[in-house]
């Protein structure tokens, strides 16, 4: 009888939706699961949902592997503007950092959102876009971020998700995502 591990799962619904290698370089060990909830709507690893369901910020929710670190959360769209043209992508939808580990609540904090939560606005036939959410721990702790613009939708674009994560001592600790048809 074969074993499947929630970590087995995750990476396999990661490579078959391209998030490896389009998001992540490798395969990743998750040291928890991340909840993302949208009302009645659950991120679960792939599942199909619409931009009308997902236009408002979700609710997060992970048991911290250590609950005094603190981490950050990343929510990118790596096929802006299309399926077929990746040439904006990855889009940065939200960035919150400095979440306390034993204090889910500050996601909500002001102070913590470095971009501002945009919800999914897939153009009209552009092909299926993946949401992906990315949970780091601080290595060094809480401490401050550069400050990126954002105001505008091309400030968005191009985020370089990887010089962002060596910049600030990030690592990654678990990941999910969903896929939004056009």
């Amino acid at each position: 009888m074969a074993f499947i591990t929630a970590n087995m799962n995750m990476n396999t619904s990661l490579e078959k939706h391209g998030i490896v290698p389009d998001v992540l370089d490798h395969p990743i060990t998750p040291t928890t699961l991340l909840k993302v909830d949208y009302g009645q709507n659950d991120v679960a690893l792939g599942n199909l949902l619409n931009p009308q369901q997902t236009n408002e910020q979700p609710e997060i929710f992970f048991v911290a592997p250590e609950q005094d670190a603190y981490y950050t959360l990343i929510m990118t769209d790596p096929d802006a503007p299309s399926e077929q043209d990746k040439k904006f992508g990855p889009w940065r939808h939200w960035v919150v950092v400095n979440i306390l580990g034993s204090d889910l609540k500050t996601v909500k904090s002001p102070e913590n959102q470095h971009t501002p939560y945009i919800g999914p606005g897939p153009g009209k036939d552009t092909g299926t876009h993946r949401y992906v959410f990315l949970l780091y721990k601080q290595t060094k702790g809480k401490q401050q971020f550069e400050p990126m613009e954002h105001e505008q939708k091309e400030q968005r674009r191009l985020f370089k998700l990887r010089q962002f994560e060596t910049d600030n001592h990030l690592e990654l600790v678990t990941a999910n995502f969903f896929c939004c048809p056009t």
